[in-house]
């Protein structure tokens, strides 16, 4: 390693010389000069290192610290037990965090350049990790990377003022490292490499090279963690498996910052499920066309006229059945009384305060996230992404004779959502910057539900083929802040809590009389239409009090849905269900014949209600193991296994059979 904080490396074609003793040592350009008339002398290059080294550890242990804490959440005991005596993630997480540093040093050549590079690195990194958290609950994943990609996004999360200080805090604290050097140096002269021997300089230029490579290979298998024998999860296992990935902060608290990140690395999205081949998959195939058969038997309706308009409403959600505060008045009656009508329950959200785009995926291609390994946090960035095509109701709607369109009113980027409505077969997106209408709510900086119906409703009336469409809202997407001049009062919290939850609950009735607005159109219109509208998960905007209030349940992660047909409804309350099987109650309430996909997904239901990372609820609405399920619900959930491996990253063997025109 150089002397680094000791010196630059020898010029290349020059060879280092020793210098007369009663001479100034001659040092390269940018080094500190030794005053001649000091009485300072230089360092040996061994003691130079080793205080580097030593040096190194502990600013990699801080900052390693940083990481850990932003991981804290109001000051759980817990952690410090996690952390420093049950398990051993903060001091692997140090070593990961030294090797980086010692890579930096070898390659810069200057120690506090290297300190001040890893700080820059780690402080931006740290505070995202605890601002997501404090809006969705979970920490950081890789795949959140691609979000440096939407600034726009970015900033509605953090306000510009904060992000302006956090990067002059490191400016100052690179520029703080940096000039820490030169006042060591001052004080600490070091040797210059022209005043080295030729043999020392060249054996420290081959260290150099030596902790170069050593730590590059040793950071390169941190890429591999989710590998079998690799050497760094084994590292974190010493006392154990511990993972927790049903909860991701908590699975970062027990394995540290740095192990919870590498262990949500992109790893395949299954595992092979036993006995998947060609063969088992036309059984499977068969099996369910004998259901499909027998589902079809009674039902008279169909689907090839009508219109499909699926809504996520993005933060929809009943607040009145959260304990620890109350509303001034219910902000959603219209939709309470319009779900008493028809087919409607409650959905298992997969996360609290996030997880749009994965409620979305559930919901188009009748596949479970809690199926996937949990490294598998978004499959529309990880997964859908890396395909031409890929099974969805997409493309059978399409194979139907309806015409598919996508309506988001906002930015195309983010999820990936133009490449990956693409890949699941839509014809058209309509974004922020080309819908009819972008009328925005008094200072609500989301365009509002309103507009997004009226784009849906204008969609209708233009196209004569009937319409499948997917329709993403934004209206209540957080930061809810000062949006609205008359909040619903709240009750039982104050302060900024108080003015969240009001802000968002006169927002939700906004969008409860939207949808009733909506719904009267389609139903005086000459057109039959079928529409799914459900919350995607709760918004991040309850602190610590509300959510120990709400503990021990499913409360956090319960949004409302329903299903509404303008040809008529009659009330049909469902168990607590997941999106992945909301397209059989679409077939249910139109009366519809159903592929044999569906009548897979409809069959599940009816024993296996709701499905999320580390739960299985059953439709009495028990929480129950795997391996205490009955026989058929286990084979049932079998099968939905393989056909989702298949469909997923399998080969497909059973598409054209169960879902034909799928991957149209």
């Amino acid at each position: 390693m150089s002397t680094s904080s000791v010196a630059d490396p020898p010029v290349p074609d020059e060879e280092p010389t020793e210098e007369p003793a009663d001479q100034p040592q001659a040092e390269v350009a940018g080094e500190e000069t030794v005053d001649e008339s000091s009485t300072r002398t230089p360092r040996g290059v061994g003691v130079v290192l080793r205080r580097g080294t030593a040096v190194s550890l502990l600013v990699a242990a801080v900052l390693t610290l940083v990481l850990e804490v932003s991981t804290l959440w109001n000051g759980d005991p817990r952690w410090i037990s996690d952390q420093f005596i049950t398990y051993v993630g903060y001091y692997v997480d140090t070593l990961v965090v030294w090797l980086v540093l010692l890579l930096l040093w070898s390659v810069i050549g200057r120690l506090w350049w290297a300190i001040g590079v890893l700080t820059a690195l780690v402080l931006p990194i740290a505070a995202a990790n605890r601002i997501k958290i404090s809006l969705r609950e979970e920490p950081i994943y890789p795949s959140d990377v691609e979000f440096l990609s939407e600034p726009g996004f970015l900033s509605t999360m953090v306000s510009p003022t904060k992000a302006v200080l956090l990067l002059v805090a490191i400016a100052l604290i690179v520029a703080a490292c940096v000039y820490a050097g030169h006042r060591i140096a001052r004080h600490y002269p070091r040797p210059s490499l022209r005043s080295l021997p030729r043999r020392q300089a060249w054996s420290l230029a081959a260290l150099r090279l030596g902790v170069l490579v050593l730590t590059a290979t040793l950071l390169f298998q941190t890429t591999k963690f989710n590998e079998p024998g690799n050497v760094w999860r084994k590292l974190y296992e010493v006392r154990g498996e511990h993972w927790r990935y049903w909860n991701q902060k908590t699975n970062y608290r027990s394995n540290g910052f740095v192990g919870g990140l590498l262990y949500n690395m992109p790893i395949a999205a299954m595992a092979e499920p036993p006995g998947y081949d060609e063969a088992a998959m036309r059984q499977v195939a068969l099996r369910y066309a004998a259901e499909a058969d027998l589902i079809n038997a009674d039902r008279t309706g169909t689907l090839d006229d009508v219109n499909v308009v699926l809504v996520l409403s993005e933060s929809f959600t009943d607040p009145t059945a959260l304990e620890g505060f109350e509303l001034e008045r219910d902000p959603i009656p219209r939709t309470r009384a319009t779900m008493g009508q028809t087919t409607s329950g409650t959905m298992l959200a997969q996360l609290y305060g996030g997880g749009t785009a994965n409620m979305e995926f559930e919901t188009l291609t009748g596949q479970s996230i809690a199926l996937f390994r949990p490294q598998m946090v978004s499959p529309y960035q990880m997964l859908v992404s890396d395909y031409a095509s890929y099974p969805s109701a997409v493309g059978w709607f399409r194979s139907q004779g309806h015409k598919a369109i996508a309506i988001h009113p906002y930015m195309v980027g983010l999820y990936k959502r133009e490449q990956v409505y693409a890949t699941l077969g839509f014809e058209e997106f309509i974004h922020d910057t080309s819908m009819q209408s972008t009328e925005k709510i008094e200072d609500n900086p989301y365009i509002d539900d309103a507009a997004a119906y009226d784009e849906v409703l204008h969609q209708i009336d233009a196209n004569d083929d009937p319409l499948m469409i997917n329709l993403v809202t934004m209206q209540n997407h957080i930061p809810v802040d000062g949006h609205y001049d008359d909040p619903i009062e709240v009750s039982g919290v104050g302060g900024d809590q108080a003015d969240r939850i009001g802000q968002y609950a006169r927002g939700l009735e906004h969008s409860d009389e939207a949808l009733e607005a909506f719904l009267a159109e389609l139903r005086a219109s000459d057109e039959k239409s079928v529409v799914l509208f459900y919350g995607d998960h709760l918004p991040g905007i309850y602190d610590g009090d509300v959510k120990d209030a709400n503990k021990g349940g499913l409360g956090l992660y319960q949004t409302p849905f329903l299903v509404w047909s303008s040809e008529g409804n009659k009330p049909e309350p469902v168990p607590l269900t997941s999106p992945a099987f909301f397209l059989p109650l679409v077939y249910r309430v139109a009366d519809a014949p159903v592929p044999p996909y569906l009548a897979l997904l409809d069959r599940v239901h009816d024993r296996i209600s709701a499905l999320q990372q580390g739960r299985i609820v059953t439709s009495d609405g028990a929480e129950t193991p795997e391996e205490s399920l009955d026989p058929e619900s286990a084979q049932l959930l079998g099968d939905l296994r393989l056909v989702q491996y298949d469909f997923s990253i399998g080969e497909r063997f059973a598409v054209d059979q169960m879902w034909p025109g799928a991957t149209e």
